[in-house]
């Protein structure tokens, strides 16, 4: 069984791979110099984030203020590519957490779409009554529908 710690593993991996990828990209189309004043920054946002270093803050404006347009463009647009790729390493990660519990046989995690289907069909609430609410609280008519609980 997975453990917090080590669930996620896979997903942090994913993103140190990207990150790697698109570091080797940045240097081999922008060159060491843009490459390193990316790392430079990323290290000390890391810093300021994660310890709440008020160091780091003064250091951040020291290394972007100087930056030219063309400079802060490219530092920009490496941190937007980064947290695009990140984003899709959690979306694959999300698939792979589900197909993993799909193969367990767990039941339908809490939160998800199924479960509360589950738990709307286990219940003494009827679809029409569902539809209804639904319906009123997006304040469209109710249509006439027809539809089973499975």
């Amino acid at each position: 069984m997975d453990t917090p710690d080590n669930k996620d593993e896979p997903l942090r991996n994913d993103i140190r791979l990207l990150g790697r990828i698109l570091g080797d990209t940045v240097r081999e189309q922008e060159g060491n110099a843009v490459f390193e004043i990316v790392e430079r920054v990323r290290q000390t946002a890391v810093r300021f984030a994660r310890d709440g270093d008020p160091a780091a803050r003064g250091e951040l404006a020291a290394l972007l203020d100087p930056l030219t347009r063309d400079t802060t463009q490219t530092v920009v647009r490496a941190f937007s590519y980064f947290l695009q790729l990140a984003n899709i390493a959690e979306d694959e990660h999300h698939i792979r957490r589900r197909r993993a519990h799909d193969l367990a046989g767990s039941p339908p995690r809490e939160g998800s779409l199924v479960h509360a289907l589950d738990q709307l069909a286990g219940s003494n609430i009827s679809p029409e009554a569902v539809a209804h609410r639904q319906c009123k609280k997006l304040r469209k008519p109710p249509a006439k529908l027809e539809f089973q609980f499975y």
